[in-house]
Order: C-alpha cells, then sequence, then structure tokens
C-alpha cells in the first residue's frame, strides 16, 4: 500500500526549544524571544527535551501558554508529539483496513477505550496508543512507566480487542514492548497477546513543507516480544 495522506495541519511556526518547565509546558524561543507552548504528551521525551531542537507550533492562547505543540525534532526527524490527534489518526489508519468505526470514546467499566469498532460483522474495542521512542529501528512504547497503560491492556484483554501502537516518526522497522523501562507493562502486554488480543504498530510519516504538517500513513510494522 502506497503512504496515504491522514492530515494536514497548517499555521505552524518554528522555535527553538529552551527548556521543558514540567510535564506539559515548553519554554521555546520565537520570533526573536522567550514564550510558553503546552505540550501534549506525558511521556519522558528524553532524547527530545534537548536544548536549540526544532519546535513545530500552532498559536493558541491559554491561561499559561500561547502555543501548542505538534512536532519536535529529533535531529533531522521529526516526531508528532501530540496526543489530541491520536484518535483520530487510529480512526483513519483503520478504516484503511476495513474496519468501521461504530463508537468513540466507550465507557467500560471504570476505563474509557478509545474505539469501538466491527469487521466482518465483529466488533471489537480498540484502544490507541502514540509511541515516540525509537532505538537503533526499533520503536519502544512506553518511554515512562504507565499505571494507565497497563490498566488499558488489561481491559482490552478481559473486553477482546486490539491496541493500536501509532508510531509517530518514520525511522523503525519494528516495535517492542519498553521492557526496560516499564517491565510491568511488558508482561501485561505479552500476556494479553498470548490470551488473543491483537497488537498493530503503525509507521507515520510527518513531513513539513512551509507552515503545514503532513501526516502520512506508511505500513504496518513487526511487533516482537523478546519472550514470544
Amino acid at each position: 500500500m502506497p503512504s496515504v495522506l491522514l492530515k494536514e495541519i497548517d499555521g505552524l511556526v518554528e522555535g527553538k526549544l529552551v527548556r521543558r518547565i514540567n510535564r506539559f509546558v515548553l519554554e521555546v524561543f520565537v520570533g526573536g524571544r522567550i514564550a510558553r507552548a503546552h505540550l501534549r504528551d506525558s511521556g519522558r521525551l528524553t532524547e527530545l527535551m534537548k536544548v536549540n531542537n526544532r519546535v513545530l507550533m500552532r498559536p493558541k492562547r491559554r491561561e499559561k501558554t500561547e502555543f501548542e505543540v505538534f512536532v519536535i525534532y529529533n535531529d533531522l526527524i521529526p516526531v508528532i508529539v501530540n496526543s489530541s490527534i491520536h484518535s483520530e489518526l487510529g480512526t483513519k489508519v483503520l478504516e484503511l483496513v476495513g474496519y468501521r468505526i461504530l463508537k468513540k470514546e466507550v465507557r467500560a467499566g471504570d476505563s474509557r477505550i478509545d474505539l469501538l469498532v466491527e469487521k466482518d460483522t465483529e466488533k471489537l474495542f480498540v484502544e490507541v496508543k502514540g509511541c515516540t521512542l525509537v532505538k537503533n529501528g526499533t520503536a519502544l512504547f512506553p518511554d515512562a512507566p504507565t499505571e494507565r497503560g497497563v490498566k488499558h491492556v488489561r481491559r482490552i484483554a478481559e473486553l477482546g480487542g486490539t491496541i493500536l501502537f501509532l508510531v509517530m516518526r518514520e525511522d523503525a522497522e519494528k516495535m517492542m514492548p519498553n521492557a526496560e523501562t516499564h517491565p510491568e507493562f511488558a508482561r501485561t502486554l505479552e500476556e494479553a497477546v498470548r490470551g488473543g488480543v491483537k497488537v498493530m504498530a503503525a509507521l507515520l510519516k510527518p513531513s513539513v513543507h512551509d507552515d503545514t504538517l503532513k501526516i502520512r500513513f506508511c505500513r504496518f510494522i513487526p511487533v516482537a516480544f523478546p519472550e514470544i
């Protein structure tokens, strides 16, 4: 399948990273001054949080910030770092391979599952996760311990369904759970797969032209488990 355009985001401005103030706020140098930008990704993002890294943002004034971050560069590689578009991107990827979206933000016990979908008359719950960390061609999730992620995997295993990882950069050839960072998540995901949960990893390609970000779906990449 050739790459398919999923989304365009225009009106972006470029800045340089100064520092991360907290999980959700960056200081950036833009337009000859220091400003604050809203970061909608609570991961560690260690490889991205380097002084002078390029940051692509859209003006969006909030109480404490005046920009919203969409991309941070890892050297020359643009990486999408905005969780607000995960569900939309996941929906479009699934539709490309024959799933019909029935409902979004579905209540399941004390959890909310991203999507309820249907394929070949079978209804499935789908949880969508964004992956930003790549080492030596391997995408790794999570990049920080995530009890919420463990909870979601267990819920999907109980309900029967699928976990879709969106690899938010183009330089990965495969994906693995990040056992070094969060062993419990890796074990839980492995157990879920053994129990019948399907795991998919979609490789996305962000590219920037002038002030517009284009996000394309490239292909699905294999998901590997060290012990499976």
